[in-house]
């Protein structure tokens, strides 16, 4: 290798570092391994904007996701703020899962980015399960709080369906007609089959006690039949029925939020957490739908405020 190519090449390996350790500090990828942080790194590239310059205009396609490393974000929607974004921030994550049309944003003061293109951080996403699982981790965490640590927004009115109690329990392809038409049949066929396969039925009296907060998260319960009353630590309840699974949000902290007790008798799947995992590794476009979810749930919150 001759001089030249050396000269060129050192500053090249000095930018990616500097955006590894960059990465590294952020709060957003707190736990992502080496491999996802080197990705994304690859990947990404730093910009610099000056006071007043817009970053990203108001209702386009989202173009990146954007780490805030010097300076402030304001972002707005049709002349109303809200909210800005500091060192140590990100910004784009959202209307680019929800596939929702960007917000306005212009930089305050002078303004130094790391910023990601929208299609190399959702193939990073597919790419590289670390990073899907902490961001998994990450959004599920802001989705508990905008429902105050409970499974739905209690404030939110809702048609509860308590199901039709059976004795023979389903088949294999009973249960995959009946996740077909959950919120899980957006997955693919393989993907659900391997759901399906993970799935275990369990049964429950009414009165009994699936969880209290606060104790060790490790699996989520689909149910199937009956009526679960979900309560915080706060006192707010909420009641759940068919169709719905709980337990899914706080799998992530390995910590339970609020306490779980049934109201009628229950059929349930329970899920393990590690066979979950599992089905990640293996079809992670099924993390990027629950994303997807996700951040609808968090803009469409958002929005409300």
């Amino acid at each position: 290798m001759n001089q030249d190519m050396l000269s060129v090449q050192a500053p090249l390996r000095a930018g990616l570092r500097d955006r590894v350790l960059a990465l590294r500090a952020h709060g957003m990828f707190d736990g992502l391994d080496d491999d996802g942080l080197l990705l994304l790194a690859e990947r990404g590239s730093t910009a610099s904007y000056a006071d007043g310059e817009v970053i990203c205009v108001e209702d386009a396609a989202p173009r990146a996701v954007f780490m805030v490393l010097e300076g402030e974000v304001v972002v707005s929607r049709h002349g109303n703020p809200i909210t800005v974004r500091g060192p140590g921030d990100a910004y784009g994550a959202l209307p680019l899962l929800a596939r929702a049309p960007s917000t306005l944003a212009v930089a305050r003061g002078h303004v130094r980015l790391l910023e990601v293109p929208a299609t190399a951080f959702e193939a990073t996403l597919t790419e590289n399960c670390s990073l899907l699982r902490n961001t998994l981790r990450g959004l599920g965490r802001s989705v508990l709080e905008i429902r105050h640590n409970l499974p739905v927004d209690p404030e939110q009115p809702r048609v509860l369906d308590e199901g039709t109690y059976y004795t023979k329990p389903r088949s294999f392809v009973e249960r995959l007609i009946q996740l077909r038409q959950s919120p899980f049949g957006r997955m693919n066929v393989d993907a659900l089959i391997d759901f399906a396969r993970s799935m275990h039925e369990v049964r429950y009296a009414a009165g009994e006690l699936l969880w209290q907060a606060d104790e060790s998260s490790t699996h989520a319960l689909h149910v199937d039949v009956g009526r679960v009353r979900c309560t915080a630590p706060d006192g707010r309840h909420v009641a759940i029925g068919t169709g719905f699974t709980i337990g899914v949000l706080d799998v992530w902290s390995r910590r339970r939020v609020y306490e779980a007790r049934t109201e009628t008798p229950v059929i349930a799947f329970r899920v393990e957490f590690e066979e979950f995992l599992s089905l990640l590794e293996t079809h992670p476009e099924v993390g990027l739908e629950l994303l997807r979810g996700f951040a609808r749930d968090l803009l469409t919150a958002r929005g409300a405020r």
